[in-house]
């Protein structure tokens, strides 16, 4: 009996201690949310993946999303014309679909506009150099930015 009420108190203290850390992944900013460090969100170059702030629905407010696009677009800017290898081609490509969800969550687009958009700019991998990735990955985010500056 002793035995299984030290157990449930060890139990609530853990939920206790996670609760007030935030939980598993906390970073210390309330509200923020920095996923873990890999080749589908960060491409060479980059300094993390989408830093989202989340309102009431889930969604980033407008002034973050187009302020964290921005960076991202002169991020990827950044690699144009820089040498890359075959891996960066993987992750420059895994950046862009990252990109795509990223920007589904935010605007909602109708299925023929996601459908439109993720097959004319997340191709086969083995369709571009890891150059013509890095050039593929500044369209798309410029074309992104255009369409949402007309209103999707």
């Amino acid at each position: 009996m002793r035995k299984s009420a030290i157990a449930i108190g060890a139990l609530f203290l853990a939920g206790a201690a996670t609760a007030q850390s935030g939980g598993p992944g906390d970073t210390g900013g309330r509200g923020t949310v920095s996923p873990p460090s890999d080749a589908a969100s960060d491409p060479p170059g980059s300094s993390g993946g989408w830093a989202r702030k989340y309102d009431s629905e889930g969604r980033m407010s407008e002034a973050d999303y187009r302020q964290e696009l921005a960076r991202r677009i002169a991020t990827a800017q950044a690699l144009v014309g820089k040498p890359l290898t075959d891996r960066d081609r993987g992750k420059i490509r895994g950046a862009i679909s990252a990109d795509l969800i990223a920007w589904r969550k935010q605007y909602d687009p109708s299925r023929a506009d996601y459908r439109a958009m993720h097959d004319r700019w997340l191709v086969d991998e083995q369709a571009l150099s890891p150059e013509g990735w890095a050039k593929q990955r500044v369209d798309w985010l410029r074309a992104q930015r255009e369409w949402i500056g007309s209103g999707g």
